[in-house]
């Protein structure tokens, strides 16, 4: 098992690099600059290293920005090519994401998220629709500062309800539909929801806000996000819980 291991690493480590030679020996297309044909060579080993991930994949795309900056592939003047690298430091967008997440370790450290959530289900858990609302309403709460679905729906929601299940009886397989699949399943797809109503609910909410800028001259501002999507989100939010089960009394 150990040598498995350790093979598969290899053929991690390799993968990438046999990607990028692979495509460099194919002769580059016609009327296509070979800097060119070297950037989508290198363009395509770095999106394998992300899949494959032999280092952590945000270490992957600096070594892939690092290795085109210094051979030129973008621009040959090395002023030019270093201005390239450092261009999305620069961007506001990508600091308001820095900030969010911030704003979201600083939740999961406190325990600020985890308690907002308890009062919910507390003040709203005496039947599973009202436990429903309850978990729908927490990540509503916490979704406007905490840019990820996984980090909001796994790592602060997800801990507390998990918890409730097994309370009422309620495991995995056979009592699953008790009252622990209802409960998954309004969880899931309330981090859904919650993420499209915020353009800091989810970091590609903050990418698209900046494409639209660049490409369309729009300019979508936090408010009118949140206005244009309120009457479809506040409809799915309050209809979620109802769909899957009738309301059972829990104490």
């Amino acid at each position: 098992m150990p040598q498995q291991k350790k093979t598969s690493t290899v053929w991690k480590s390799l993968a990438p690099i046999i990607t990028g030679v692979v495509i460099l020996l194919i002769p580059a297309p016609a009327g296509l600059k070979f800097t060119a044909w070297c950037y989508f060579a290198l363009f395509c080993a770095v999106l394998v290293g992300v899949i494959v991930e032999p280092i952590p994949a945000a270490a992957v795309g600096v070594l892939g920005i690092g290795l085109a900056t210094i051979f030129g592939l973008v621009d040959p003047r090395p002023g030019e090519a270093v201005k390239w690298a450092l261009a999305g430091f620069s961007n506001t967008t990508v600091w308001l994401i820095f900030g969010a997440f911030m704003f979201a370790l600083g939740y999961e450290k406190t325990g600020l998220g985890p308690r907002i959530a308890l009062v919910l289900v507390k003040a709203l858990g005496a039947r599973t629709l009202g436990l429903g609302y309850a978990i729908a309403l927490s990540d509503f709460v916490l979704s406007p500062v905490t840019p990820s679905n996984t980090a909001r729906s796994a790592g602060i929601i997800y801990p507390i309800i998990q918890n409730i299940p097994p309370l009422y009886g309620s495991y995995p397989g056979e009592t699953s539909r008790k009252v622990g699949g209802y409960i998954m399943w309004v969880a899931l797809c309330a981090t859904a929801i919650t993420g499209s109503m915020f353009t800091t609910s989810l970091a590609t909410n903050l990418l698209t806000v900046e494409l639209s800028r660049k490409i369309a001259n729009v300019d979508i501002s936090w408010t009118q996000w949140f206005i244009g999507f309120l009457p479809v989100g506040a409809l799915l939010l309050a209809s979620l819980p109802i769909l899957p089960t009738r309301s059972i009394r829990l104490r």
